[in-house]
């Protein structure tokens, strides 16, 4: 399959994807081993690595976290692409850490991969308005020097748009603010995750009038426990929004449904194009 199958009646996007090639040129190397691949590798992906990836049309069933007192109330929906596992885990910390941003365009192919060819979220394509991505605190940014889920929200929306007539989905990378800087959530347990983000989250006051009554999409590289994800739709169904649905490339939630297996293939081989140390 051509990994811009998306694009494929579509001029403009024929261009876009053509100069993204040029710049940035995938389909020579797998993105999370290295080995060397041909262009028509879905996703990047060698196939020893694809078939590790623990893929499926996965959600969060939210009425069995809302029975175990871990509500995400302020979200219609929460949908990851994979399990959180080596091969992902690969994916996010080369993007996040290593400064690889070409890799928020396979991770976007990922995202509209899963939306299009699940019955849940397909509609999506059509009735969705706005593509958010979730903030981080601009200390946070200015180290970084990017958010990786604006990076990936960015893209995502052009994948979107090339499906869709009419309206355009509009991606609106500063809808949130991250107003204060919490501790990163990978520090904390499970019951203080909540508190963390306590009022970290609030609407940019020039985006409210988007906000209002629009279906929105927020875009994130990881779900846990879901905590972030509900603090951001708070804010965003304060403001006025009508739905708010989450996607993620990956998720460890333990309320998670619709995949076969419950951890990643584990047998990662890193095959020296890749060989950077993983933070731990």
């Amino acid at each position: 399959m051509n990994m811009y199958y998306f694009a494929k009646d579509r001029k403009p996007d024929r261009i876009r994807e053509a100069l993204l090639q040029l710049i940035f040129p995938m389909g020579t190397y797998c993105v999370i081993c290295g080995s060397l691949i041909d262009s028509h590798r879905r996703w990047s992906v060698c196939d020893n690595c694809m078939k590790a990836l623990n893929k499926g049309n996965i959600y969060i069933d939210l009425a069995e976290e809302a029975a175990s007192g871990n509500i995400m109330s302020h979200l219609d929906s929460a949908s990851s692409c994979l399990v959180y596992g080596l091969h992902s885990k690969k994916l996010v910390f080369d993007l996040k850490y290593n400064k690889r941003t070409y890799l928020s365009r396979p991770i976007s192919m990922i995202m509209a991969d899963r939306i299009i060819c699940d019955e849940r979220l397909r509609p999506l394509v059509d009735t969705v308005d706005l593509v958010v991505p979730v903030p981080l605190h601009k200390s946070r940014l200015r180290k970084r020097g990017f958010n990786q889920s604006a990076l990936i929200s960015l893209d995502l929306t052009a994948r979107l748009n090339a499906l869709r007539d009419g309206r355009p989905v509009l991606n609106v990378p500063d809808c949130l603010l991250r107003q204060r800087l919490t501790v990163s959530q990978r520090s904390v347990s499970g019951s203080e995750r909540n508190l963390n983000l306590e009022n970290a989250f609030t609407i940019n006051p020039k985006r409210k009038t988007l906000v209002s009554n629009a279906v929105i999409l927020l875009v994130d590289d990881i779900l846990t426990t879901g905590s972030t994800a509900d603090h951001c739709a708070e804010a965003l169904k304060d403001a006025g929004a009508a739905e708010v649905h989450f996607i993620s490339l990956a998720t460890g939630n333990y309320h998670l449904k619709g995949c076969e297996r419950r951890r990643d293939d584990e047998s990662f081989i890193d095959r020296g194009a890749s060989s950077d140390r993983m933070p731990e």
